[in-house]
This record gives structure tokens, C-alpha cells and sequence, in this order.
């Protein structure tokens, strides 16, 4: 069973490579997608047994770097998709999970409670707490543009520290084994998620743009 992971791990490891050449580039292209984020990056960076601290800095790097992009555009495209006929439950359904995200912080706090609250929330390397969910709660809690940029940043390289740091004294066996569970929580997520929107009905009287 073992074997058969580590096997796995070495073919994705092996297609991304033949794709993108440099490890680098791998680790912040997956550093860069949803959900998996840095905590899949990173422990994939050790597996190509690159130095600790270029782990920590191509896996930070990869996910800081789209925030600008996601505070701007994130929320207005889940909007958008809310708005059209095709793709209106997709939009629903990940500002439903969104708007849930941010009720974890106070929306009438003051700009430092919700800044510290914001990076605090990416800064916990769990699934759906990254850049990305970070981005859309600081939008959807209005937060003034540097203030939330700068929280998801300082929180991206808090989380990416923390998992840098679980990574380095382990085996390249058990760096296979998270990659794999992480994946594999990927994969639920995303199938959960799928789930809701084809069996999403609509709200009476929901608010689609706050």
C-alpha cells in the first residue's frame, strides 16, 4: 500500500514536471489553486527535495501573489455567476459558503479586530481557510483594500510557516502520505460541493449583493 502511494505520488510529481519543467514553477501553481493551496504545495516542494526555505518561499509566494487578484475579482465573479442562468447555483452555492465563512468574524468589528480576525483565519492551515476563502470574507466584511490584503498575506505566511515546519523533520514517506490526504480532502470538498449544487434550491428573498 505503501509502495503503491509513494508510486502515485511520483507520477503526478513526474506529469507536472514534464509540463512545467522546474519544481518551482509546480509548487506555486499549486500553491496558487483552491482549496489545496500551500498545504499541498509545500509538503510537494519537500518531495522534490528542495531546501527547506525554498519550500516555504515558492509555497508562500504562489498563493500571496493572487490575492491583489482575488480581492478585486473573486467576490464580483461569484456574483456575476450568481446572476446568470447557467451557472446561477454555482454562484449561490460558493457565496452561500462564503457569506457562512465570514459569520465566524464580527462584521461590525473595528478595522484592526477584523484585520487581526482575517489573518488569524488564513493563518490555520485547514481546508477552506486559505487566500482564497480569506479573500472573499474580507471583501464580503468590507474591508478597506491594503487592510485586507495585507491580513491574507501576513496569515499566508503564517500557515505556510506552520506546515514548512511540520514538513521538515519528517520522511519522504510520510511528505507522500499528507500530499495524498490532503488531495484526497480535496477531492471530498469538491465533491460535497458539486453535491449542493445540483440539489440547491432557491431562497425566498435572498440577498445576492451586499
Amino acid at each position: 500500500m505503501v509502495i503503491f502511494m509513494v508510486e502515485f505520488v511520483v507520477a503526478i510529481k513526474d506529469f507536472l514536471s514534464s509540463v512545467l519543467v522546474y519544481p518551482q514553477l509546480v509548487v506555486m501553481l499549486l500553491s496558487a489553486l483552491p482549496i489545496v493551496e500551500a498545504r499541498l504545495a509545500i509538503p510537494m516542494a519537500f518531495s522534490f527535495s528542495l531546501a527547506w526555505y525554498e519550500c516555504l518561499i515558492y509555497g508562500f509566494l504562489g498563493s500571496a501573489l493572487i490575492a491583489p487578484l482575488l480581492l478585486l475579482f473573486l467576490m464580483p465573479f461569484i456574483k456575476w455567476l450568481s446572476s446568470t442562468k447557467i451557472f446561477e447555483k454555482v454562484g449561490k452555492v460558493l457565496y452561500d459558503k462564503m457569506e457562512k465563512k465570514s459569520k465566524q468574524i464580527d462584521e461590525k468589528a473595528t478595522a484592526i479586530k477584523k484585520f487581526i480576525s482575517v489573518m488569524l483565519f488564513v493563518a490555520v492551515p485547514l481546508p477552506l481557510t486559505g487566500v482564497w476563502t480569506g479573500c472573499a470574507v474580507a471583501s464580503i466584511l468590507k474591508m478597506k483594500y491594503s487592510h485586507a490584503l495585507l491580513s491574507v498575506v501576513l496569515g499566508d505566511l503564517i500557515a505556510s510557516a506552520i506546515i514548512t515546519i511540520i514538513c521538515v523533520p519528517l520522511s519522504s514517506t510520510l511528505i507522500y502520505s499528507i500530499i495524498l490526504v490532503i488531495g484526497a480532502i480535496a477531492i471530498a470538498i469538491i465533491a460535497i460541493l458539486l453535491i449542493k449544487i445540483f440539489t440547491y434550491k432557491k431562497k425566498p428573498n435572498i440577498n445576492e449583493a451586499k
